[in-house]
C-alpha cells in the first residue's frame, strides 16, 4: 500500500478501529496488548519509541523516563505520538486488519495528535486500578523489564512525570473507561469483551 492509498484509508475508512490504552504505571496496558496480540489484533506500543531512542543514543535503559521528558522538552508533548504514527503507518501497510490497539498514551497532547490524525475510527480507552503503589510496584517487578523501576521512589518520580505530561486530563478525555480492580482473569475478560466488540462492528460496517 501506498502512502497516498495508506492516508485515503485511515481518514476514509469507517471500518478502521484503532483503539488507544492510557493509564497509570502497572495499570495494565501491556497487558491490554498481549490479549490483542493473543486474538491476532496488531500492537504499536509508544514505549519502543523511547526503548528504540535509549538504544541509539547508546544509554542505560534505566533513563528511558529522563529521554522521554527530553524529548517531550525539545520536541513538543505530542513528539513520542509523532514518532509512533510512522510505526501505525507501517503496521498498516503490512497487514489488512481493520482494528489496531497502541500501547501507552500518557498525555492529552497525544490524544489530540491521534485523533486529528486517525479520525473518527480513534478510540481512547481508560484502564482505571484502584490498587496502593505498592502493589503497582509489585506488578512491576513481576515483569523485569530492563528499564523499570528499581524501588517505590522511582515509581513515584514516574507518576510525577507523566502526570505532568498531561496523564490526569487524557484519562479523563477517553472513550470508554475499564476497572482492573480484580483478578487478572477479569481483567483479560474484559478486554476480549472490548476487542470482540470492535471486530463485530468492523463486520456490520
Amino acid at each position: 500500500m501506498n502512502d497516498s492509498l495508506l492516508k485515503k484509508r485511515i481518514k476514509g475508512d469507517k471500518k478502521l478501529r484503532i483503539i488507544a490504552f492510557v493509564g497509570m504505571p502497572a495499570s495494565g496496558k501491556s497487558e491490554a496488548s498481549n490479549v490483542a496480540k493473543e486474538m491476532g489484533i496488531p500492537v504499536v506500543t509508544m514505549g519502543d519509541v523511547i526503548r528504540k531512542e535509549v538504544q541509539l543514543r547508546g544509554a542505560d535503559p534505566a533513563d528511558g523516563g529522563k529521554i522521554a521528558n527530553e524529548l517531550r522538552e525539545k520536541e513538543g508533548l505530542d513528539a513520542i505520538s509523532k514518532r509512533c504514527m510512522v510505526m501505525i503507518e507501517e503496521k498498516m501497510k503490512e497487514t489488512p486488519s481493520e482494528v489496531f490497539v497502541i500501547d501507552g498514551v500518557r498525555g492529552i497532547a497525544e490524544v489530540d495528535y491521534f485523533k486529528e490524525r486517525l479520525g473518527h475510527g480513534f478510540m481512547l480507552v481508560s484502564i482505571a486500578i484502584d490498587s496502593p503503589i505498592e502493589e503497582r510496584f509489585d506488578r512491576i517487578a513481576a515483569r523485569k523489564r530492563e528499564d523499570d523501576m528499581d524501588n517505590i521512589e522511582q515509581l513515584k518520580e514516574r507518576d510525577a512525570r507523566e502526570i505532568g505530561w498531561g496523564m490526569g486530563e487524557a484519562i479523563a478525555a477517553s472513550d470508554r473507561i475499564i476497572e482492573n480492580t480484580s483478578t487478572l482473569d477479569v481483567y483479560r475478560n474484559h478486554i476480549r469483551q472490548l476487542f470482540e466488540e470492535m471486530i463485530e462492528k468492523e463486520k456490520n460496517q
